[in-house]
């Protein structure tokens, strides 16, 4: 099998090229490139959610009293695909850009001292849906808050290439289960989760989920507690 120049990682047909050196299988036999595709697409949907690593940028065009959105503005994607929002920043087109402040939608109607209509100071992700607060007003419509996010993908060549060997570990545990070799399946699936946990925990950290977050914690200690 010739090798892979793998600049810019791996296509799908590169990946199954490197599922089938793995299984000892060069061409189309016990395994189908449909099934080999499919499980390198699982796997791939898998990573992207459990690890979040693969992050986009888009907007949302508000609308005048319109409290949520399902679609981002660039590409009409739909928010069903947005796993996690790190951060949202309001931008008025010219010069007003500021973070909002990640909210329950129980706060609505809530919040000290904020009008019910105008700039959003608050957001929300809930049931596939984005929510602001204030309610844009007619000064706000057609205004583009920047969404910051993590979102759900199928293909391989979406994911950062630390995360694309994982995907074909998944891809040859499955097929050795296929295979009824299930000692061999689940040492490639135990490298495959741990290759997820070890990324995770070493690429990723948390951001501002809340408004607190903002903040040091305060670290002094009171004599004789």
């Amino acid at each position: 099998m010739a090798a892979l120049d793998l600049t810019n990682g791996y296509t799908t047909t590169e990946a199954r090229q490197q599922v089938r050196s793995l299984l000892n299988e060069p061409t189309a036999g016990y395994w189908t490139n449909a099934e080999i595709d499919l499980w390198i697409q699982e796997a791939t949907m898998d990573i992207s959610v459990k690890t979040l690593c693969v992050e986009k940028k888009n907007t949302i065009a508000l609308v005048t009293n319109t409290l949520e959105y399902t679609t981002l503005e660039s590409g009409s994607v739909s928010i069903g695909t947005v796993i996690k929002v790190h951060a949202i920043i309001y931008n008025d087109d010219s010069t007003v850009h500021k973070g909002l402040v990640k909210i329950h939608p129980r706060a609505i109607a809530h919040l000290p001292d904020i009008a019910a209509s105008g700039v959003p100071s608050y957001y929300y992700h809930f049931a596939e849906k984005i929510g602001f607060f204030p309610i844009p007003s007619s000064s706000e419509n057609a205004d583009s808050p920047i969404v910051y996010y993590s979102a759900r993908d199928e293909t391989i060549t979406n994911l950062p290439y630390y995360y694309q060997l994982a995907a074909i570990y998944y891809a040859v545990s499955m097929a050795r289960k296929k295979q009824d070799m299930i000692a061999e399946a689940n040492q490639f699936y135990a490298i495959y989760m741990n290759s997820l946990a070890f990324s995770r925990a070493d690429l990723y950290e948390r951001g501002v989920d809340s408004k607190d977050m903002f903040k040091i914690p305060d670290g002094t200690r009171i004599v004789g507690r």
